[in-house]
């Protein structure tokens, strides 16, 4: 089985922008009696679909039918765009963290019509509990950072986090995300920091 989600990756240039975040946030599982794991910089991405655990063999139908959801989004004049990172969020909350994102607040057409798009042409590779959307609807982001339980934090959940706790430069928003390309994307959980490789990338000019 090959473990499989559409995405983008951050550009190279943006990437050493949240090696200063990690390393001015190094503080924040002590500060939080969490545990935080930054993302592995080769991992930064948006994600267009999760779609999960699929026969290899079925990858080059998938391959396929990626290659066809792009065309058709691109028949209606759609190209390439840019999203707009403009605030950092905590999910599921600040009480009960779960990740830390940057999340794009400002409208972007071409971002909801081609997550909609990949969402309608690989709906058939989702298990049924990968079909039910978590927001109304799509909202762009960056996942930075991942939270879990430190055991030795007895009073972890009376810790008092404020998303102010996390230091962003000044000058760090807007963070501008060239969308110039969707890849299908092998997800490898034992591979460590080079655990996601593209075996497809489409250009969307």
């Amino acid at each position: 089985m090959a473990r499989l989600f559409v995405g983008t990756f951050l550009g190279a240039d943006r990437v050493a922008l949240f090696e200063q975040l990690k390393q001015i946030n190094s503080q924040l599982s002590q500060r939080w009696r969490l545990k935080a794991r930054f993302v592995p910089l080769p991992k930064l991405h948006l994600t267009w679909l999760f779609i999960g655990d699929v026969e290899r063999r079925r990858i080059e139908e998938v391959k396929l039918d990626l290659q066809s959801t792009v065309a058709e989004w691109k028949k209606q004049n759609n190209r390439s765009f840019q999203i707009q990172y403009d605030k950092i969020e905590v999910w599921s909350s600040l009480k009960a963290p779960r990740v830390l994102v940057l999340e794009s607040t400002a409208d972007c057409p071409e971002a909801e019509s081609l997550n909609n798009e990949i969402s309608k042409g690989l709906s058939k590779y989702l298990e049924k509990s990968e079909k039910v959307q978590r927001f109304k609807r799509f909202r762009p982001h960056l996942t930075v950072c991942r939270f879990s339980p430190d055991h030795n934090e007895r009073e972890a959940g009376k810790v008092k986090r404020l998303l102010s706790d996390f230091i962003v430069p000044e000058d760090f928003f807007p963070l501008a995300h060239e969308i110039s390309a969707v890849s299908l994307i092998e997800s490898d959980l034992n591979a460590g920091p080079n655990g996601y490789s593209s075996i497809q990338d489409i250009a969307l000019n």
